[in-house]
């Protein structure tokens, strides 16, 4: 009887008996195709093909198909590794590390004409939800970007902070910064308090949430992935949002200025530090007492709101005479310029506003407010008052932000 190459006897049919394949290995029944179009898979030992579903047995492997077999396995390594390479950066980009203090990510770097050359370890994030590892605690925040964002010039930087059992999401609601912000030039990030509920330490309290040194960290590290302006990062907030963002922008000198919604915290800056401020506040807000009183929630009284924004002025050094101007009906703006460094404080009362975002949806709905409570923009007159202020000067900034140039 005729032997294959390899020395064993070609399988066969008989009747009742099954059909044998290479190494004694039962074979399809009778029956069954062989054609299936798929190719045998190599016996590197022997020499023979193992089937696989496939029309061949106990032939051996020619040098072409060997050659393609190692080149399919070259490539199908390449692209697992390739793979799990993508993944590590994905991570890295959505869950920035830091062990505590602000480390830097890479600096984006700013040429003279005005524009960023690439960073040493620059990896931009997309616009959506994000998480950020701070001293062994993952934060949370939002990230909206502009549209015509391309790195290459400097782009101002803006938090916004949720007020007291709030998050970011509604705070992207009320004040619809996410996408008022970008649409007029700025990226704005919208951050997740701690706690339950959740508030935001402003500060004083050692026991509760480092939210001081999280920001910063946050900051060090999207100034390490974009192109930002040292001279223009800003902070605003709503109520215990407002709150923080004036404790914040009193204590780094990290920005520029600063607009509480809802609140006049009374934040006392180091000495040397006069950050633009604004606030707006309505006359009729039943949660944070226009006229001074215990805020909901509170044993402590605070002070009227005319009180501690003349207050203010007069720390920075602002002109003792505010100019009064009527930017939309029922609103009252006192704004006091000479200040130190070119600051500037700037108050606008909304008659018979109640506690909501002014125009937010919220206020929108509320029938105890005015309105001027429903329809004034103050998103829109808080990006103003941001645009026309920036840091005295690049040194008192950090230089993982680029500072951009003059009339940007």
């Amino acid at each position: 009887m005729k032997r294959t190459t390899s020395g064993r006897r070609p399988s066969a049919h008989s009747a009742g008996g099954r059909h044998r394949g290479t190494r004694g290995q039962a074979g399809p029944p009778p029956n069954e195709s062989r054609v299936s179009g798929t190719r045998p898979w190599p016996n590197i030992h022997s020499g023979h093909s193992r089937s696989y579903d496939g029309p061949v047995y106990g032939k051996r492997v020619s040098p072409e198909w060997r050659a393609a077999i190692v080149a399919v396995v070259v490539v199908t390594t390449l692209l697992v590794l390739l793979v799990v390479h993508g993944r590590t950066g994905a991570a890295g980009g959505t869950a920035a590390r830091a062990s505590g203090g602000s480390t830097a990510a890479g600096s984006p770097g700013l040429s003279p004409d005005g524009s960023c050359g690439p960073g040493p370890a620059r990896i931009p994030l997309t616009a959506g939800v994000h998480t950020f590892a701070y001293h062994g605690t993952s934060r949370h925040y939002r990230l909206s970007i502009p549209t015509h964002y391309d790195g290459r010039r400097a782009y101002p930087l803006l938090f916004d902070f949720h007020g007291f059992k709030a998050d970011g999401v509604l705070e992207e609601q009320r004040s619809r910064m996410g996408a008022v912000g970008p649409a007029r030039g700025f990226l704005v990030v919208t951050p997740d308090a701690l706690g339950v509920p959740t508030r935001w330490n402003t500060p004083g309290d050692p026991v509760k949430a480092d939210d001081l040194g999280f920001v910063d960290a946050l900051l060090t590290d999207l100034g390490g992935r974009f192109c930002l302006d040292a001279r223009r990062v800003y902070a605003t907030g709503h109520s215990n949002g407002a709150e923080f963002a004036a404790a914040l922008v009193c204590h780094s000198g990290r920005f520029a200025a600063v607009a509480m919604v809802s609140s006049t915290s009374e934040a006392r800056c180091p000495a040397g530090r006069a950050p633009a401020t604004m606030a707006v506040h309505g006359t009729a807000d039943p949660s944070v007492p226009y006229d001074g009183g215990l805020v909901v929630g509170a044993t402590v009284p605070v002070p009227a709101a005319p009180v501690v924004m003349r207050g203010y002025a007069g720390r920075y050094g602002c002109d003792p005479l505010p100019a009064s101007t009527q930017p939309a009906a029922g609103v009252v703006a006192l704004r006091f310029t000479g200040c130190a460094a070119g600051s500037e404080v700037l108050f606008d009362t909304v008659v018979g506003g109640t506690h909501f975002w002014p125009s937010s949806p919220e206020a929108r709905r509320d029938p105890h407010t005015s309105a001027a409570g429903r329809t004034f923009d103050a998103t829109g007159a808080i990006l103003d008052f941001f645009t026309a202020h920036r840091a005295p000067a690049p040194s008192t900034t950090r230089p993982t932000l680029a500072a951009g140039p003059a009339g940007q």
